[in-house]
């Protein structure tokens, strides 16, 4: 709560009367949490499910390949592979930033690569 007080600006006479009287409760974030369950490919659709012509998933509900599904730009991604699939356009969303590649390591990420990197920072 002192943490949401400071992004909110309180003054410290406020900080003191929430912190007081507040109540918080801690809850579950079922859209959130249902991301990190296990998973299989192929358990989501796919943004354009063959056979459709008038039908696109989109947000974090369907599969993208490489790419991760907790971020703006999944859902962005979706939307516009949707639209250029269903109006049979030739551009293409943009391709999927993997900075997570490490020099000389590898290009795709991998256990290996994780590895050598927290060997990298953390040494040994």
């Amino acid at each position: 709560m002192t943490e949401k007080l400071g992004h909110l600006h309180a003054d410290a006479a406020t900080s003191a009367s929430v912190l007081d009287h507040g109540l918080c409760i801690p809850c579950r974030m079922p859209c959130i949490t249902s991301q990190f369950l296990p998973r299989q490919q192929g358990d989501r659709p796919q943004v354009a499910p063959p056979g459709t012509r008038n039908l696109g998933c989109m947000c974090k509900f369907c599969e993208v390949p490489d790419d991760v599904v907790f971020t703006v730009e999944y859902s962005v991604r979706t939307a516009q592979a949707a639209a250029v699939t269903l109006l049979s356009l030739k551009r293409r969303p943009p391709a999927v930033y993997k900075g997570n590649a490490i020099r000389g390591c590898c290009s795709t990420p991998s256990r290996r690569c994780t590895i050598s990197a927290r060997h990298r920072r953390h040494g040994g």
